[in-house]
């Protein structure tokens, strides 16, 4: 395979995790997309790592969306700058429902080895999510 090649299959890659997955909600293509000793953030979860992560912001979100702002791949890595919108409809990070809509941005750098990712590398301010769907800050008047 040429190196062209290996750019291309592993933008697709991320594209096909992105919206089959985060965004479709469709885990069952996890095997085919994470090696077995698959690593995030330097611990060994194999794919049940991301099946675990998909299902969990699933059951705290619908209406999913991603967008991938931009895929920068060398061959061996694929970055991926992403930008999901989504509706909080259930707990998440202790903050029940709110059906506030949540807008936020991450980066992924993966590692790929034949054909599958063996790393996974990435930012996400879960604290601007947690920050989107809590209620405002209650303030009070004080008389003088």
């Amino acid at each position: 395979m040429t190196a062209r090649t290996f750019v291309e299959e592993h933008a697709r890659l991320a594209e096909h995790w992105f919206a089959k997955a985060w965004a479709g909600g469709d885990v069952s293509i996890a095997d085919e997309v994470f090696a077995p000793d698959f690593e995030l953030n330097g611990r060994t979860v194999g794919p049940d790592g991301p099946r675990r992560s998909v299902r969990a912001v699933h059951s705290a979100f619908s209406d999913i969306g991603v967008g991938l702002d931009v895929i920068v791949t060398d061959g061996t890595h694929v970055v991926t700058h992403y930008t999901t919108t989504a509706r909080h409809t259930g707990t998440y990070c202790g903050v029940p429902a709110s059906g506030r809509w949540i807008k936020v941005s991450g980066i992924v750098i993966w590692e790929i080895r034949d054909g599958k990712v063996v790393r996974d590398r990435n930012v996400f301010d879960t604290g601007e999510v947690v920050a989107q769907i809590s209620p405002p800050a209650a303030t009070t008047a004080h008389a003088k």
